[in-house]
């Protein structure tokens, strides 16, 4: 190819600032930029590309990303990756840690909806821990906050919880995260590289546990913390040399420090190595043609212990900072870094290279040239000891292997494998798998017969790829490709490992894992809460088996509670039962809500049992009851969704009494009502509920006033003022209904506006209270209610 006649063009969600430092990286006598999208010969997309834009990658035709790389880049799919890597390792080790606990650098990660449950138990069980609530896709901070009460956690899909990592080590009393720069520059043979700079991004606001809800104190996303209009310099960053040189003067160890962060970051993009292989296979891509910038987000706590917290596609280019405040710095890093990827990449070099020799001497010479000319990257894989990582690969390709060869200083010995999930039988001369997880059994050919039982006899990749070269040459009569059987052998057991049919031998043997890959079953728990319930005339036997729904639901159900009987077997049976996403609630098999949250659990059986508190033509009101300071029962609409139970609570507290939701207006008493004991929902407190009181619950009586609470001032400085039957019913009607939750026929309506006819209905200002619980306290009601006979 002669001097102009390649092309680059640069697409995606792009500005000119995520552009220009590649673009001002190419050398402009070998490079010249395309018209469009349909002829490149270097693409630098911002963003994910389509999968078509990887079928004429290759040596020649370079991309930046490599596909599979949202196993990193998706923040549900980092944390389960890092962990399915965990999983493999930890049976490799069977009971060893020495690599296990290498892995322990990222904050757990609950995924909606799958994690629902499982994330609500952990908030049960750790009631003072933080977390975060955080959208799956987004950047840049969007959407981060911290979660209040753990069961208003969105469960759809777009979002995820991330533990909160408490103590994170400041800087001038500042959180701060670091920046690295990472390259994937090559899938096969897997090399990673880690850029000697990058930035240490401050919060605009000093770290107060305290005042840990604001943004500004405990995000440290640049574009998060540009809105801060009280900060000085809301956006500062520093770069890592400055930083180390400040941990020096500190008197801490920054090469310690640094040391593990390699480590972590090597560990986080070896997580990702196999989906991305598969997920170039599947697509057709050749990944010699791909290659991935990333940033990824690293904190420090206290302890200067590193964690990993996300890694990002296309990390940001622009200078986000002041020149003040580090922005001239920045530039000359991000600049540099981009050329000197470039370079790496070989990106300015004619093509053509000498490609001569051996297979083997291609990809050492390659891996060496490109380390050679690395610049500002530091090479973590291979690395110095490229032996190092073989463990942490399902298996070593055979491009892997024989890199890591030759750069080691010592003979490296052949990986062993050992069964895991898989068990063979015969027929025959052919060989049969067993999957154990799934039941399925599947035919091998001659060939890999051969290699399986080779392999789960302690023999290593490269002693079966001579055995069968060995063979071939007796029965062929030309040589055959030594190098193709050795690879295709590499490869079959890296499959077979991927599908966890064989794992790495390591240690001494133990008991089988024969879990599903990626299978996440609700926790376990031996919480189950059963106990009969009343509700008007209305029974039930109540039953769930989710500690944090006992944990809130348990003491809110209580003043319904009545002791088993005879008949406790034939009451219908009212159920809460974990499901994806949420919770589904079920009343004798049939399924009455489902989706639900855990914040929305309490409020919806309320509803199931107020609905179902009437009987042939008795009338249930979802209403609040509170006892009048001296005598008479208040009813209390709560019609206005933003008051619900407020006006109730108040009174009750102001007049130090007892108070309780639901009342059920008997068709056999007319004038009498009977309080059903339902919680209260407290608006004060947002998700919190309250117990109905003994008081209330359970005692039939007579209620000579309907109180309708309004936001908006009444004319009365007295803060009551009457209100018609009509502008009653308007505001109490929808919270009515007759037997199964119908809403009232003809009978029923005039019967309830006849009730309250003999009643005095009054309005309540909301914005005095304290007038209007003294003027209410002051009227002269009917006698008290009495407690029903039998009652509880």
């Amino acid at each position: 190819m002669t001097r102009h006649d390649r092309q680059y063009w640069m697409g995606g969600n792009r500005s000119y600032e995520q552009d220009r430092f590649f673009e001002e990286s190419l050398d402009k006598s070998l490079w010249q930029r395309a018209e469009g999208p349909e002829n490149w010969d270097a693409c630098w997309y911002t963003g994910m590309p389509d999968p078509e834009f990887f079928s004429q990658v290759g040596p020649e035709r370079t991309i930046n990303h490599i596909p599979g790389n949202n196993a990193l880049t998706v923040k549900s799919r980092l944390y389960r990756s890092l962990m399915d890597l965990r999983d493999r390792v930890e049976r490799q080790e069977k009971g060893g840690k020495h690599l296990t606990d290498r892995l322990a650098f990222v904050p757990k990660v609950f995924s909606m909806p799958e994690d629902y449950h499982a994330f609500q138990q952990a908030a049960l069980d750790n009631p003072d821990k933080r977390w975060l609530l955080k959208p799956k896709n987004a950047a840049r901070g969007k959407g981060i906050q911290l979660v209040g009460d753990p069961a208003d956690v969105p469960m759809e899909s777009s979002w995820m919880v991330q533990e909160y990592l408490e103590n994170p080590h400041t800087m001038r009393g500042r959180k701060y995260v670091l920046r690295l720069y990472v390259l994937v520059s090559s899938v096969s043979p897997f090399r990673v590289y880690l850029y000697r700079q990058g930035f240490a991004k401050l919060a605009s606001m000093p770290y107060d546990e305290e005042n840990a809800n604001n943004p500004y104190s405990y995000l440290t996303n640049p574009d998060v913390n540009a809105l801060n209009l009280d900060a000085d310099v809301p956006v500062e960053f520093v770069d890592l040399e400055r930083y180390r040189a400040w941990l020096r003067e500190q008197g801490h160890d920054d090469e310690a420090l640094f040391a593990k962060i390699e480590d972590l970051v090597a560990l986080t993009c070896l997580a990702a190595l196999e989906p991305m292989r598969e997920r170039s296979r599947v697509i057709g891509a050749d990944t010699r043609g791909c290659y991935e910038l990333m940033g990824i987000d690293c904190l420090i706590d206290a302890d200067f212990k590193p964690w990993i917290l996300e890694c990002n596609l296309s990390p940001s280019l622009e200078v986000c900072a002041g020149p003040e405040s580090g922005g001239d710095i920045e530039e000359e890093v991000k600049g540099g870094m981009v050329a000197d990827m470039v370079e790496m990449l070989g990106l300015n070099r004619p093509s053509g290279e000498e490609s001569g020799g051996s297979m083997v001497e291609q990809l050492v010479r390659e891996t060496q040239a490109e380390m050679g000319r690395s610049g500002g990257f530091r090479n973590l894989i291979p690395g110095s000891n490229p032996s190092a990582y073989l463990p942490f690969m399902a298996l070593s390709r055979l491009s892997d292997w024989v890199v890591a060869q030759a750069l080691s200083d010592r003979p490296l010995r052949q990986p062993r494998l050992e069964r895991w999930v898989a068990e063979e039988t015969f027929s025959e001369d052919q060989v049969y798998l067993y999957d154990t997880r799934l039941g399925h059994l599947s035919s091998l050919n001659e060939t890999a017969s051969l290699i399986w039982l080779m392999a789960t006899e302690g023999a290593g990749p490269d002693d079966i790829a001579s055995a069968l070269v060995d063979s071939a040459l007796k029965s062929m009569p030309t040589a055959p490709d030594a190098w193709a059987i050795r690879n295709d052998v590499w490869n079959t057991l890296a499959d077979w490992v991927n599908n966890r049919f064989l794992v790495q031998s390591e240690g001494q043997s133990g008991d089988r894992d024969t879990s599903e890959p990626g299978q996440r079953p609700f926790p376990e728990t031996s919480t189950m809460l059963s106990m009969a319930l009343s509700c008007g005339r209305f029974r039930a036997r109540f039953f769930t088996d989710s500690a944090p729904l006992v944990s809130r639901i348990e003491s809110l159900l209580e003043p319904m509670a009545i002791s088993d009987d005879a008949g406790k077997d034939s009451l219908p049976r009212l159920e809460i039962v974990r499901d994806t996403p949420g919770f589904t609630l079920i009343l004798d098999g049939q399924v009455i809500r489902s989706r639900l949250s855990l914040a929305a659990v309490v409020p919806a059986l309320a509803s199931c049992l107020a609905t179902h508190a009437a009987r042939h033509d008795d009338i249930a009101i979802d209403a609040g009851l509170v006892a009048g300071p001296d005598s008479g029962m208040f009813l209390v609409s709560h019609s206005e969704p933003s008051l619900r139970d407020a006006l109730t609570l108040a009174l009750a507290t102001k007049w130090r009494v007892d108070c309780g939701r639901g009342a059920l207006l008997k068709a056999s008493d007319g004038a009498c009502v009977e309080g059903l004991g339902l919680p209260l929902q407290d608006t004060a407190r947002e998700g919190q509920f309250v117990a109905a009181q003994a008081g209330v619950t359970g005692y039939v009586g007579r209620v000579p006033a309907v109180l309708v609470p309004s936001e908006n001032p009444v004319p009365d400085s007295s803060g009551v003022q009457a209100v018609t039957v009509n502008e009653t019913l308007r505001h109490l009607i929808s919270s009515c209904c007759g037997e199964d939750g119908r809403p009232l026929d003809t009978d029923g309506f005039t019967r309830l506006a006849g009730w309250l006819e003999s009643r005095q209905c009054y309005l309540v200002d909301m914005n005095n209270l304290e007038a209007a619980a003294a003027a209410l306290s002051g009227r002269c009601f009917e006698k008290a209610p009495q407690k029903a006979s039998g009652g509880r």
